[in-house]
């Protein structure tokens, strides 16, 4: 790829530019780097290992989840359609998916105004588990095999191949 048009070298660093200076009207372009593919190879892993073993652990398959709720900055800016093509969140129906700006925000001023809103959370937290990633059965393997960005989807911790 040493030729191709849209690959350079800036600064002793190649690069794939996705949109040139021309195009962006004299603003610098838009390029991906190595190490961009790599940091989003490393989140996208960290994010579907802490799903697989969430489900492992409650014995439950993609299919049963009703609802993901995605919160904070990350749920206001992620484009769930991409984040589910790249197998970074599990491959449900775009209607199961809730995009939210400040969930925790939120539920503290309802905890904080209501009474009722209150017992709500913390009967929830009273159900809360915490489980430890790192120590959970075959997380390496679970977080090695997270981090394709090819077509092998996950089911129960492992890629299978696509027919």
């Amino acid at each position: 790829m040493d030729n191709h048009a849209r690959v350079r070298t800036t600064d002793g660093q190649r690069e794939f530019v996705l949109v040139d200076e021309e195009e962006q009207g004299g603003q610098p372009a838009i390029t991906i780097t190595q190490r961009d593919a790599r940091e989003l190879q490393l989140a996208k892993a960290a994010i579907r290992a802490g799903i697989e073993v969430l489900l492992e652990t409650n014995g439950c398959s993609e299919e049963e989840i009703e609802q993901v709720i995605i919160a904070g900055v990350f749920g206001t800016y992620i484009d769930v359609a991409s984040a589910v093509a790249i197998e970074t969140l599990p491959s449900l129906p775009l209607s199961r998916f809730r995009q939210g700006e400040s969930a925790a925000g939120m539920g503290a001023e309802l905890a904080l105004i209501s009474l009722s809103e209150r017992a709500k959370a913390q009967a929830i937290a009273s159900r809360v588990k915490y489980i430890e990633l790192g120590s959970a059965p075959d997380f390496e393997q679970t977080f090695l095999q997270a981090s394709s960005l090819g077509r092998y989807p996950m089911r129960a911790g492992k890629r299978k191949k696509m027919d």
